[in-house]
This record gives C-alpha cells, structure tokens and sequence, in this order.
C-alpha cells in the first residue's frame, strides 16, 4: 500500500482531476492550501517569507491510498502532464510507503 500525495496551482485542478480519472483513482481527499514562496523583493536583499503581498499561490492539495502499481502508472501520467507544460508550476507528486493500517468495512 502506498500514499500519495499531491500538490498543484489551481489552475491545473481539473488537470489533474482527468489525470486521476485516466490512471483509475476513484477516491482521493482533497483541501484548499496556500503556497508560499520565499522571494527576493526588488528593494531589498531580505526574503519576502511572511507575504506582505499576494506572494502566495493558490494550490490544492490531495492524498490517497493505492496499490503500488496504480502508484506508478499515476506517477508515470503526472510526470507525463509535466513533462508537456509550458508553465513554470508543475504538479509535484510524493509516495510514501504505509507499513501498517486498519481499514474496516
């Protein structure tokens, strides 16, 4: 069993929604998320951390839990839509192992 999580702009939401339909996510949780990223300002050498302005992105993030090779074959797609781009934000995917869970019907 392996988690996945993902992280994407927004505006790549229904991107990757046709990815997890395509690769045959069926379930998958879902939740709103503020990017923030240090930026050098133009009048200043200090790092922008604390976002005075609109330095944030609107993401979304998601998890679910597959077997290994759904993992791979979403990997495989994700890195796909990647790959084809011309944006500066791409989808960032990581898999963690689950070594023990408790799933009752």
């Amino acid at each position: 069993m392996k988690g996945v999580i993902i992280f994407c702009v927004r505006a790549f939401y229904d991107d990757l929604l046709k990815i997890y339909n395509n690769t045959g996510v069926e379930t998958f949780n879902e939740f709103d998320v503020k990017g923030f990223n240090k930026m050098k300002t133009d009048n200043s050498e200090s790092l922008n951390w604390f976002a005075s302005s609109k330095d944030y992105y609107d993401s979304i993030a998601t998890f679910a839990f597959m077997k290994e090779d759904l993992c791979d074959t979403l990997f495989e797609h994700i890195n796909e839509f990647n790959e084809n781009m011309d944006c500066c934000s791409p989808i960032h995917a990581y898999r963690i192992d689950v070594e023990k869970f408790i799933h009752n019907l």
